[in-house]
């Protein structure tokens, strides 16, 4: 016999710090969901949930969302995934926003394609002190160049194009790249650039219009985002 819910303690609670824009926060220590009904379409029910948008549905649909993930492991439903929606965002926009990304493809790229954009960035911007939005542009560019009719049609070729990038010169790019650079480096081929596609300059000079700048306080200096 298929499991069925059987225990959602302290629904009464769900209730309680409602407000204009709800959150799921403190589900974890509000129910426990210990079965499902086998013939739910618990994504659906997780969007009308989420639509809804209020306190109480938001814990709805976190309740749906913890269903729906014992229902994949106990049926071995293994062609889905399960998801951990309203534990990692806080209101309806942000789950709905996250399960539309999920739907995406996602771009596909080799080891090298990370590894190599891992180290530019590594030695352009791999201070620890420098914000992951700077790292991130300067991955963001050598991918701008990659789609642009200027400059070659691959990371390598960017990279290694003859008098664009300084530490291909002074060999600093052979540097070992740290765990925060590797996860910027990810997430920059994983989600796309962050700044407009005719952003194509980085430098510690202005190239043309500035996009962005950032100062380093402890270096002293300056980088600027340009388009060119």
């Amino acid at each position: 016999m298929k499991k069925r819910l059987t225990a959602i303690l302290l629904l009464a609670a769900m209730l309680c710090g409602a407000g204009p824009r709800a959150s799921a926060w403190g589900v974890g220590d509000q129910l426990t969901v210990t079965g499902y009904d086998p013939n739910a379409d618990y994504t659906t029910l997780m969007l009308r949930a989420l639509k809804d948008g209020g306190a109480y549905a938001m814990q709805i649909g976190a309740i749906y969302e913890r269903q729906r993930n014992l229902k994949i492991d106990d049926m071995g439903l293994t062609q889905y995934k399960k998801t951990s929606y309203f534990v990692d965002y806080s209101t309806a926009e942000e789950i709905l926003q996250a399960m539309e990304d999920a739907k995406k493809p996602k771009p596909t790229y080799t080891a090298e394609d990370l590894d190599l954009l891992a180290r530019i960035i590594n030695a352009e911007a791999g201070c620890d002190w420098m914000p992951d939005w700077v790292q991130r542009m300067v991955g963001s560019v050598v991918l701008n160049r990659v789609k642009s009719n200027r400059f070659p049609n691959t990371i390598r070729e960017v990279i290694y194009q003859p008098g664009q990038y300084g530490p291909v010169t002074n060999g600093s790019i052979h540097k070992k790249p740290t765990q925060k650079v590797l996860k910027n480096a990810k997430y920059v081929l994983e989600n796309g650039p962050n700044c407009p596609e005719g952003v194509v300059g980085q430098s510690g000079f202005i190239q043309g219009k500035v996009h962005a700048t950032y100062y380093d306080p402890y270096l002293g200096t300056t980088m600027y985002f340009c388009y060119m």
